[in-house]
C-alpha cells in the first residue's frame, strides 16, 4: 500500500467518526461541555445541529484550545 492509498483509507475511516453519535454514558458530560462553550463542533451542521464529531481524533491543536477554553472559564487566562 502507498502513501496515497493509506490516506484515502484513513480518510474514510474518519468519516464513520465525524457525526454526532455518542455514549450514553457520556451525555451529561458533552451536554455541559457544549453548555460552558469548550466544545462548538465543526462549522457543519448535521440535522440542525453543529457537528461535534464526538468519536473523531483529538487533535494536539484541538487539545490545546480545550485546556486554554478551561482555563479561561477557571479564571486562568
Amino acid at each position: 500500500m502507498d502513501a496515497t492509498r493509506f490516506k484515502e483509507l484513513w480518510n474514510e475511516m474518519r468519516k464513520e467518526l465525524q457525526d454526532n453519535d455518542g455514549g450514553d454514558w457520556s451525555k451529561e458530560a458533552r451536554a455541559w461541555a457544549v453548555s460552558v462553550g469548550l466544545i462548538e463542533g465543526n462549522g457543519t451542521e448535521i440535522n440542525g445541529e453543529p457537528n461535534y464529531m464526538w468519536a473523531d481524533i483529538l487533535t494536539r491543536e484541538q487539545m490545546a484550545v480545550l485546556l486554554y477554553r478551561f482555563a479561561k472559564l477557571m479564571g486562568k487566562v
